[in-house]
């Protein structure tokens, strides 16, 4: 059972850190996902109460932000409602069509369209879409420090536990 638990504890770490770039799943709640798995392996792998509170609590603003961060971002940089409302669809539509980057191009591109319907210029459509953009860039920068720090932790005490495991068996 203990290996399954490392193994899948291994397998939500990767999760985590490439679903904090894609994002179909969420992957901060799958690193954490991890922590629980190598909380349950051993003695010696266990985490306490207050870090797993203020991991979770890390995490839920991180996921907050992920939402937050582009509208946030569209509005200081000029755009109108339209252009927020695009930047979303713009999001959700780069997730699900199959164009290449589409996930960076959409909210890009969907606050440039949302913006020129609400009446913008051209310059100041470009302006918000590429403040749509960048709130992206940080959300997913967010999640990504996340699920990096937490899994490197996650694999340091798991690394630990396999080594002493594998002598004491020697």
């Amino acid at each position: 059972m203990e290996a399954f638990l490392v193994i899948l504890s291994i397998i939500l770490i990767a999760g985590g850190i490439i679903f904090s770039i894609l994002p179909p799943l969420p992957g901060p709640l799958l690193t954490y996902g991890a922590m629980i798995c190598t909380h349950a392996v051993a003695n010696d792998t266990q985490f306490s109460t207050t870090s797993f509170a203020v991991w979770a609590f890390i995490g839920i603003i991180i996921l907050v932000a992920d939402y937050v961060l582009p509208v946030a971002a569209t509005k200081k940089f000029g755009g109108t409602k339209a252009g927020v409302i695009g930047g979303m669809i713009g999001m959700v539509a780069g997730i699900l069509l199959p164009i290449p980057f589409g996930i960076i191009l959409g909210p890009l591109l969907g606050a440039i369209i949302g913006d020129l319907y609400g009446g913008n210029r051209i310059k100041s459509a470009f302006k918000s879409g590429f403040g749509s953009f960048l709130g992206f860039l940080a959300a997913t920068g967010l999640k990504l420090l996340y699920s990096i720090i937490l899994g490197g932790i996650i694999a340091w005490k798991v690394g630990g536990f396999t080594v002493r495991a594998i002598v004491e068996m020697l």
